[in-house]
């Protein structure tokens, strides 16, 4: 399979012309597929070691470039050549490489042959020791992993929903500092439908930290689109593998989870069979009717509007 890859690069103060490896964009034009990963973290620890303010013109750029991977228009080798020559000095994309991956397990589907080496190519040429700690961290979320997996391997699953998405503002139609985090599965009709898988598994600091910010995004879509209150089924969920759950140390983050959202209209559950979730989401998303949120959200306008200049 032919997948073509560039590099973006930063530079903090463009006069020294020193460039860091923020971000890897990879094209699959036989596939369509198009992975983009950037590091805030890592631009976060440059600017602070440099004392550098954050640029409102890189994040716009890293923006533009992961909407790459939202287009409906297929990318191949040109596209990364056009990045290639565009420079707003403080960001660089390095010219286009080619990569062929070899398919020799017919087990294993193109979208996971492309995964594998889109995050081995990430790890070597972008992420850095401290990243790396906190994904090695985030590795040990197997059902997140699993999910993903064969929710990317079923064609009806994504006719309906979009898998491991990232939201950004502009996508929303609005201006709003959304939490970074990604959405294991989401999708739209009359309201927003969703799930967050935590891991329990990692640290305190951490977990406590992916807890608000789940809530917190989950929160601002529904401020923004509206849910209605008489669902008997709850549509935004927190999931949580079942086996962690069950663990001596997971207490404390269970009475967190329990307490911030007794009184939102967020579902618990605890997952001990992945395949059947994903089938239970599956015929929920498809008896009310849902398409991937990529899709419905260009149809449909926030009802609170805090309106991009």
């Amino acid at each position: 399979m032919k997948t073509y890859f560039t590099t973006v690069k930063y530079a903090p103060n463009p006069d020294r012309e020193e460039y860091f490896g923020i971000g890897l964009i990879m094209v699959s034009p036989e596939s369509g597929a198009v992975k983009v990963r950037f590091s805030r973290d890592r631009v976060t620890r440059i600017n602070r070691a440099l004392d550098i303010e954050k640029s409102s013109l890189l994040e716009s750029a890293m923006h533009q470039a992961e909407g790459l991977a939202k287009s409906r228009e297929p990318l191949d080798i040109k596209h990364l050549e056009y990045l290639s020559v565009y420079e707003n000095g403080v960001i660089r994309y390095t010219a286009p490489k080619h990569l062929i991956i070899a398919q020799d397990n017919p087990d294993e589907s193109a979208d996971d042959l492309l995964e594998q080496r889109f995050n081995r190519l990430y790890h070597k040429l972008i992420t850095d020791k401290q990243e790396g700690r906190r994904r090695r961290v985030s590795r040990g979320n197997a059902l997140a992993t699993d999910f993903h997996k064969m929710a990317r391997k079923s064609v009806d699953f994504q006719h309906y929903l979009n898998v491991d998405y990232k939201l950004d503002s502009a996508e929303l139609q609005t201006e709003i500092l959304l939490p970074e985090i990604r959405l294991d599965f989401i999708g739209g009709n009359g309201s927003i439908h969703c799930g967050h898988i935590l891991n329990l598994n990692a640290s305190g600091s951490t977990l406590s930290e992916n807890i608000s910010k789940t809530i917190s995004l989950y929160d601002c879509l529904n401020k923004l689109y509206g849910f209605c209150e008489q669902n008997s089924k709850k549509e935004q969920k927190i999931i949580l593998d079942k086996k962690q759950a069950e663990q001596k140390g997971a207490k404390q983050a269970l009475n967190l989870i329990e307490l911030i959202t007794a009184d939102k209209q967020y579902e618990v559950v605890q997952i001990s069979d992945t395949r059947k979730f994903m089938n239970d989401v599956l015929e929920e998303a498809k008896g009310k009717g849902v398409e991937p949120f990529s899709s419905w959200v260009n149809k449909h306008s926030p009802k609170h509007c805090y309106s991009i200049q």
